[in-house]
């Protein structure tokens, strides 16, 4: 059991009526209008502070977006029907864009389209208010179905037991398909199960050629995605033929939609199960930090690296690895795990990125590029643990369905390295 508050989100798939899907698109356009209207209004009065220093100060608050909403309240009268939550929830996004590029994390905040972008979300947050009957929450479950304020009953299909407190609701639609993403707060965590094989020790390397490579030689290939790509290929060119709007065209949307949503549904899967399996047979789990927004600059390799998804997968195993009371650590982004020699330590700065194999210049040790960096991110995840621990070797399935580990101890200093 973790003491420890825990913040949960569950995707639940709904189908909405006829009127509801209304509901849900009208609030989908007015936060959308509200978001670009705000944002219009930050880069007039920055524009008028930088040339004509009208004004002390352009920065976006919550307090200079609110009193932005509420004038668009009154000027636009369509605004009053929107869910009051969902709209304070789209300025407060863009505060949190602006937050990044003043902070230089991140670009300019941009103008959102309704009509090019396939994802379009509201988020509405729970709230409580007195009644007859006592405290209730505006976001709830009642029977099979979710309330939210001022949308009414969504009825889902698969209700899931939310044990904790709620905070906020989104109501996402992906591909023609309506979601909905519950936030909860949970005071402790019950592992749904006990593992009773070894904990063990193990470090992860990750590549685009080699999916996963473990310290211990193993290695997991990337989901194949060959067929699913190439349909979904094909509808995109034909979609771009066809007159946008036309009965032909939607059919073609909806074929596209459909192997998207294939495509997602198979990496969640595969990624699920990777992640489950790495906690349960490994008690320390260490792993580099990755300068993903740095290397999708690359022509060659940013749609590859967008497509293999690994921020997805190390925040699968960080979640998982604190659900079940595992350790879980990520090295330092400029760490030289694959230009350092596993047993000697010495440090190859003339490797270049497509050698798969070298030979130490020191000891003269031939080195498998993905595994030495296995074996360099556990030893370094472990030295700044500064522990003694039980390292994975091998371990090899048998016929009645179990393992059989092979496994060492190593004796770590924590100013030193590896003793």
């Amino acid at each position: 059991m973790v003491d420890k508050s825990f913040i949960l989100t569950d995707k639940i798939e709904f189908v909405p009526d006829e009127d509801l899907e209304g509901e849900l698109n009208f609030n989908l356009r007015a936060t959308g209008y509200v978001f670009n209207k705000t944002l219009e209004y930050s880069i007039y009065r920055e524009n008028l502070v930088k040339e004509f220093a009208i004004g002390k100060n352009s920065k976006v608050n919550r307090t200079y977006t609110q009193k932005i909403v509420k004038n668009l309240k009154k000027q636009k009268q369509f605004l009053k029907k929107a869910e009051s939550t969902c709209i304070q929830a789209s300025t407060d996004r863009l505060i949190k864009a602006y937050e990044g590029y003043y902070s230089g994390r991140s670009g300019r905040p941009k103008f959102k389209s309704l009509k090019d972008n396939p994802v379009g979300s509201i988020t509405i947050r729970n709230n409580e208010y007195p009644t007859k009957d006592g405290i209730k929450e505006s976001i709830r479950w009642e029977d099979n179905r979710l309330r939210l304020n001022k949308l009414g009953y969504i009825e889902v299909k698969y209700k899931r037991d939310i044990d904790g407190k709620i905070k906020e609701a989104t109501i996402l639609k992906e591909n023609g398909k309506w979601f909905v993403c519950i936030v909860y707060e949970l005071e402790k965590i019950h592992p749904r199960e006990k593992f009773s094989t070894p904990e063990l020790y193990v470090g992860i390397d990750v590549g685009l050629t080699d999916f996963l490579t473990f310290s211990n030689g193993k290695v997991i290939s990337k989901p194949d995605l060959k067929r699913i790509n190439g349909r979904i290929q094909y509808y995109q060119q034909k979609l771009s033929r066809q007159k946008e709007g036309g009965s032909n065209w939607k059919k073609t949307l909806r074929k596209l939609h459909k192997w998207q949503n294939k495509k997602n549904n198979v990496v969640n899967d595969y990624y699920h199960k990777i992640s489950y399996n790495i906690v349960k047979h490994c008690k320390f789990i260490a792993m580099e930090t990755l300068n993903i927004k740095g290397m999708i600059r690359s022509r060659n390799l940013s749609r590859s690296i967008h497509e293999i998804g690994w921020g997805k997968l190390i925040e699968m195993i960080r979640y998982k690895a604190r659900w079940y009371g595992r350790e879980f650590i990520q090295i330092d982004r400029w760490f030289p795990s694959s230009k350092k020699c596993n047993v000697c330590g010495e440090i190859n700065h003339s490797l270049g990125r497509d050698e798969r194999e070298w030979e130490c210049p020191h000891c003269h040790s031939i080195l498998s590029r993905d595994v030495n960096a296995a074996k360099n991110i556990l030893d370094e995840g472990v030295r700044a643990t500064g522990s003694i621990v039980l390292c994975l070797v091998d371990f090899m399935p048998t016929s009645q369905g179990e393992f059989i580990y092979t496994y060492e101890w190593k004796c770590f200093d924590e100013t030193v390295g590896m003793a």
